[in-house]
Parts: structure tokens; C-alpha cells; sequence
């Protein structure tokens, strides 16, 4: 049995963005394209929030 994520609209936007900054428009953009830029957005999401967490102890 296969695991399937269901993406939220937000997360599928970060992925497209994080495929359009490297170059890859929609077509021709392979399964390791597409798990590379998932994983991506969402380090950067992470990190991102931790920034912010971090602000707001100042």
C-alpha cells in the first residue's frame, strides 16, 4: 500500500515557487524535482518559523 500526502493549497504555492526559483516550470519536472523542492519548502517554512519564535523572545 502506497502512502499519500494530502498538500494543502499554501503548500502546493510553496512548492511551485521553490520550483519556479530553480527554473522548473510545470512541465518536464521529474519525481526527484518535484521531492527535492517539497523538502526544500519545507526546511524553509521550518526555519522561518523558528526565525519569527526567536524574534518574538527578544
Amino acid at each position: 500500500m502506497a502512502n499519500i500526502i494530502i498538500k494543502s493549497e499554501e503548500r502546493r504555492k510553496r512548492e511551485a515557487y521553490v520550483l519556479d526559483s530553480f527554473g522548473k516550470n510545470g512541465c518536464g519536472v521529474s519525481s526527484d524535482d518535484r521531492e527535492a523542492a517539497e523538502y526544500i519548502a519545507a526546511r524553509s517554512r521550518e526555519a522561518y518559523k523558528e526565525l519569527k519564535r526567536m524574534e518574538v523572545r527578544r
